[in-house]
């Protein structure tokens, strides 16, 4: 049980920054270049004054799921967010809440943690992204143009277009870009401009060798290389799906809120 939940911790802080396309054969991509669907996707972002969204995220290593979020996004200019992330199937207790109501910057990991304050929200959704499975990096960090999480910083250059594709009903662009054995791919809707789906995914060799670059420093991770070789060597994908997507929704202060619940 030890080992799995270090592997847990080990998979979502691999998966953010890499992820293979579903998309149909027979879609030509239209004649915007993925720079331009990339800049008019950055005007959208930065004209809306709130967001909202739901979702969910799953990251596997080989064909073993590691870990599986539920998730609700609300950001609101200028400083004002909160991603709340539950165990799949689990409707009622969160695993944990990243925020800031105006009073700080605020993550709480669930259970018997104890809220811990950030100096910004850069560091309140960085130190977030890997137990929330991503979804306190990608849209958050796209929303307020953060250096973190933000999915378009640097990536005007190098990503490509590749066959357009559906997520659920919505026609999308489809944009991928990666290096180091590490791939990101985008979902980006054709009539919105916005984010749907991002999945990331890093090779079994590249994982192979972050975590033997870890293990020269790390016993615990040396350990469980040399007991299980072959499990850690796997391919590490993650599947970030944005649902219900409110634009400029009237957001109360309060809706920013967040009380740490009681024992049970």
């Amino acid at each position: 049980m030890k080992n799995k939940f270090v592997l847990t911790v080990i998979a979502t802080a691999l998966i953010i920054g890499g992820a293979a396309s579903l998309a149909h054969a027979d879609d030509k991509p239209a004649a915007l270049s993925a720079a331009e669907i990339i800049r008019q996707s950055q005007a959208k972002y930065a004209s809306l004054t709130s967001y909202s969204d739901e979702g969910s995220t799953v990251a596997t290593l080989g064909t073993t799921t590691a870990s599986s979020f539920t998730f609700t996004i609300n950001l609101a200019r200028t400083n004002l967010y909160q991603i709340v992330w539950r165990q799949a199937g689990e409707f009622f207790l969160p695993q944990g809440v990243v925020w800031s109501d105006g009073s700080g910057d605020f993550l709480w990991m669930g259970k018997t943690f104890k809220p811990q304050k950030y100096t910004d929200k850069e560091m309140a959704l960085a130190s977030a992204t890997g137990i929330s499975g991503g979804a306190a990096a990608s849209v958050p960090g796209t929303f307020f143009k953060l250096k973190w999480g933000n999915q378009f910083a640097g990536s005007t250059a190098e990503s490509k277009r590749k066959a357009d594709d559906k997520i659920g009903d919505t026609d999308c662009y489809v944009l991928t870009h990666g290096a180091g054995g590490r791939t990101n791919t985008l979902w980006i809707g054709k009539q919105d401009f916005l984010i749907h789906q991002v999945e990331n995914d890093t090779s079994s060799a590249a994982v192979k060798a972050m975590l033997e670059a870890q293990a020269k420093t790390n016993p615990q991770i040396r350990a469980m290389l040399d007991a299980s070789a072959a499990q850690m060597g796997q391919e590490i994908k993650s599947v970030e799906t944005h649902q219900n997507i409110r634009l400029n929704p009237p957001l109360a202060q309060s809706v920013f809120e967040f009380k740490v619940p009681a024992a049970p």
